[in-house]
């Protein structure tokens, strides 16, 4: 990591423990209001913006409107995250320090849109350690194709081989792979693929060893 200039984190699942949460949620709708879902069909998803609902939605009792249930999820957790606290991973303010002091730069690339990730970020009180946020609003195609990342460091005016990704799923480990840029996979609900991790800088267990390794 001689050559570091730029840390890349991703947000749900790697800096915030909210997948989880999105789908503990998820699960206690369905069970409310009697809906049959496959959630593996939505841990598939994590990381990307193909979520595949017809493929999700298994079967909802006549008049049950599933897909205005489940569409106020996130908008709901979010409020209620940023009013009582964002789930941070372990690690993650001692990380950010750590780049801080080392004068490296930090950014987001996120598949979640400014509207939510922003607000997660600037409740957590972390929004200063980072020089700039990217959503899936800024490029054509979200993860795991690798659009995202190489704009983070086209705007960050780095090289990829200067460049280092923190992902904690399998689509945005791939997103990494296919832009050429280093990355470590903090696993969250998953555990990586086999290309995923064999094809990563390292699979640790937080992100305080990522910061112990920089």
């Amino acid at each position: 990591m001689d050559e570091l200039q730029l840390v890349i984190f991703d947000m749900d699942g790697l800096m915030f423990d909210t997948e989880r949460r999105y789908g503990r949620d998820m699960e206690a709708a369905a069970e409310r209001h009697g809906i049959e879902v496959d959630m593996q069909v939505l841990w598939d998803s994590v990381g990307g913006t193909q979520f595949d609902f017809d493929r999700f939605l298994v079967h909802a009792p006549e008049g049950v409107d599933a897909e205005k249930i489940f569409d106020a999820i996130v908008p709901d957790a979010i409020d209620d995250m940023c009013a009582n606290g964002v789930p941070m991973k372990k690690g993650l303010l001692q990380l950010l320090e750590k780049l801080k002091r080392k004068g490296l730069r930090a950014a987001v690339a996120t598949s979640t849109d400014i509207a939510y990730s922003g607000r997660l970020i600037k409740a957590a009180g972390i929004w200063d350690y980072f020089d700039f946020v990217l959503t899936r609003r800024d490029v054509v195609y979200s993860k795991p194709a690798p659009d995202i990342y190489l704009a983070a460091c086209k705007k960050a005016g780095v090289e990829c081989c200067q460049a280092l990704v923190l992902e904690d799923s399998a689509n945005g480990g791939r997103a990494a792979k296919a832009a050429g840029i280093p990355y470590i996979i903090v696993p969250d609900v998953l555990q990586p693929p086999e290309d995923v991790a064999r094809g990563a800088y390292a699979v640790v267990d937080s992100l305080e060893t990522v910061a112990n390794m920089i």
